[in-house]
C-alpha cells in the first residue's frame, strides 16, 4: 500500500455519527467544529486505546507519552459531558479497546448541578456499552480550573465523591486525578500549571504516570527544567515546557513546525509508520519559532515541515510584507545554520477564507509573501511546496469545503495536504538522506 492510499482508507474508515444529539451551548463553537469534524473522519480500531474528553486531553500529545500509535486522543478544549454524549457513540462503535472519559470542569463552570452531570456520565457510558460491550472504561475525575469560583471549586470535590461512589452501578473505572493535580488548597499545584488552566510538562508527567497502570504501557514522558519565555503567551510556554519532557528521538525523524496549522493536525495518525513530531504551537509567530530554534535542533531530524506567518498577518494589519519577509529569511538561515543536514520543506502561507473577520486584506499579502518565499527557494537551499494553491478556490481564497472557520483546516483539506507530503515519498525516512 503506498503513502497516499494509507491517507485516503484512513479516511474512509471514519467515526462519523450522524444520529446523535447536538450540544445545546458552546464555549467555543468554531473550535468545536474544526475538531469534532477532524475527528469524525479520523478511523478507530479495536487496538485503540482513546482518550475522549475537554482541555487537558486536548493538549495532551498521548501517543508521544506512551510510545504508541495505538494510543489516540480525542479531547476539545471547552467541552462538556453534553459535547461527550454528542461524539461518544461515532468513537464507540469502532470497539476500542480502552476508552478514557473525562469532562465535568466546563460543565460546572456553564452552571449545571452535579446530578445532571452525572445523568449525563451515565449516559455516555450506556452508549458505549450499547455499541461496544466489551471496551474497558475509565472515568478520569474532574481537576478544578483556574477560572473557577470558590463555589465551583467544592462542587468539583462533590461531583468527584459521586463519580467514585458511582462506578461500579455506572460500570467503569474511577481515576481520581484531582488527587494528582491539585495542592492543599484544592487548586492545580503550581509546579504542574504556571495559570491554572493548562498543564506543563510536569503536569502532564504526573497525569500520565496516574493512568499508566490503566493504560497497560509505560509513561516515557519526563518533565525537563527549562527557560520561561517571558515574551511569549501561556499556551506557548506551556506547550514548548511538554516538547522539553519527551524523550529525544533516537532514530531520524521528519519535524511538522509552525503554528495552529501544524498543532491541531493529526500527523501520527496520518502518517503513523513513520518518526513525525509535531512541533507546532498555535498563535505561533515568525519569532516565536526563531526562539525555540535549539529546542528543535535537538529533535535530531533529517527533514522539517515549516509552515507559520499566518498569526503575524493577522496580529498586525499594519505589518508590511517586507518586514514580514526579513523576519522569515532570518529563520530560514537560522534552520540551516542549527540543522545544515536536513533537509528544510517552506510550505506557502495558507490563504483565508471570507468567514473569517481577519479575512480583508489579508490575502493580498499572503499572495506576495508566497511569492518570496517561492522565489528565494534556490538562494536558501529549502524546497518550496504551494499548498495553498491546492486548497483555494477560483478566487483564491481558502475554500469553503476545506475550513470551518475561515483560517483553520476541515478533515478533507489535512487530507489533501497529506496527500501532497506523500509525492513521490517525500515524508517517507527509511534511511538517512544524508552524505
Amino acid at each position: 500500500m503506498t503513502l497516499a492510499t494509507f491517507v485516503a482508507v484512513t479516511f474512509a474508515t471514519s467515526c462519523k455519527e450522524e444520529s446523535a444529539v447536538e450540544p445545546s451551548w458552546y464555549t467555543n463553537q468554531p473550535y468545536f467544529l474544526e475538531k469534532h469534524t477532524l475527528y469524525a473522519e479520523l478511523p478507530v480500531d479495536t487496538s485503540n486505546i482513546v482518550l475522549v474528553g475537554d482541555d487537558f486531553i486536548d493538549r495532551g500529545m498521548w501517543s508521544d507519552f506512551f510510545g504508541s500509535n495505538k494510543v489516540l486522543g480525542r479531547g476539545i478544549t471547552y467541552d462538556g459531558t453534553e459535547h461527550l454524549c454528542y461524539r461518544i457513540g461515532g468513537i464507540a462503535k469502532a470497539r476500542p479497546k480502552k476508552l478514557f472519559l473525562s469532562a465535568g470542569a466546563r460543565d460546572i463552570m456553564h452552571g449545571d448541578d452535579n446530578a445532571v452531570i452525572l445523568e449525563r456520565v451515565a449516559e455516555i457510558c450506556n452508549i458505549v456499552k450499547k455499541s461496544s460491550p466489551e471496551s474497558e472504561i475509565y472515568y478520569i475525575g474532574v481537576t478544578p480550573l483556574g477560572e473557577m469560583t470558590v463555589e465551583q471549586v467544592a462542587q468539583t470535590t462533590e461531583l468527584n465523591t459521586s463519580l467514585a461512589e458511582s462506578a461500579d452501578e455506572t460500570g467503569y473505572t474511577f481515576i481520581d486525578m484531582a488527587s494528582v493535580l491539585t495542592d492543599e488548597s484544592g487548586a492545580i499545584n503550581p509546579a504542574y500549571s504556571w495559570n491554572g488552566m493548562l498543564l506543563n510538562g510536569a503536569g502532564y508527567e504526573a497525569y500520565a504516570k496516574a493512568i499508566e497502570p490503566f493504560v497497560g504501557l509505560t509513561a516515557l514522558n519526563k518533565a525537563q527544567e527549562g527557560e520561561v519565555k517571558a515574551e511569549r503567551f501561556d499556551h506557548y510556554n506551556h506547550r514548548l515546557s511538554i516538547f522539553r519532557s519527551l524523550p529525544n528521538s533516537e532514530e531520524f525523524s521528519v519535524v511538522m513546525l509552525g503554528n495552529s496549522l501544524i498543532n491541531n493536525a493529526p500527523w501520527n495518525e496520518l502518517f503513523p509508520f513513520i518518526n513525525i513530531l509535531n512541533r507546532g504551537i498555535s498563535g505561533d509567530v515568525v519569532e516565536g519559532i526563531i526562539d525555540r530554534i535549539d529546542e528543535i535542533a535537538d529533535e535530531n531530524a533529517s527533514k522539517i515541515f515549516l509552515m507559520t506567518s499566518t498569526n503575524d498577518l493577522l496580529n498586525d494589519r499594519e505589518l508590511p510584507v517586507s518586514e514580514l519577509w526579513a523576519k522569515y529569511e532570518s529563520l530560514i538561515i537560522k534552520l540551516k545554520e542549527a540543522m545544515p543536514k536536513a533537509i528544510l520543506y517552506v510550505q506557502s502561507t495558507l490563504p483565508l477564507n471570507p468567514k473569517t473577520n481577519f479575512y480583508e486584506g489579508n490575502n493580498e499579502r499572503i499572495f506576495e509573501l508566497n511569492k518570496l518565499l517561492d522565489a528565494a527557494q534556490d538562494r536558501y537551499g529549502y524546497i518550496y511546496l504551494d499548498i495553498a494553491s491546492l486548497l483555494s478556490d477560483a478566487n483564491g481564497d481558502l475554500a469553503d469545503e476545506y475550513t470551518t472557520d475561515g483560517i483553520h483546516l476541515s478533515a478533507t483539506g489535512y487530507f489533501i495536504w497529506a496527500k501532497k507530503l506523500a509525492e513521490g515519498h517525500r515524508i517517507l525516512i527509511l534511511e538517512p538522506t544524508f552524505e
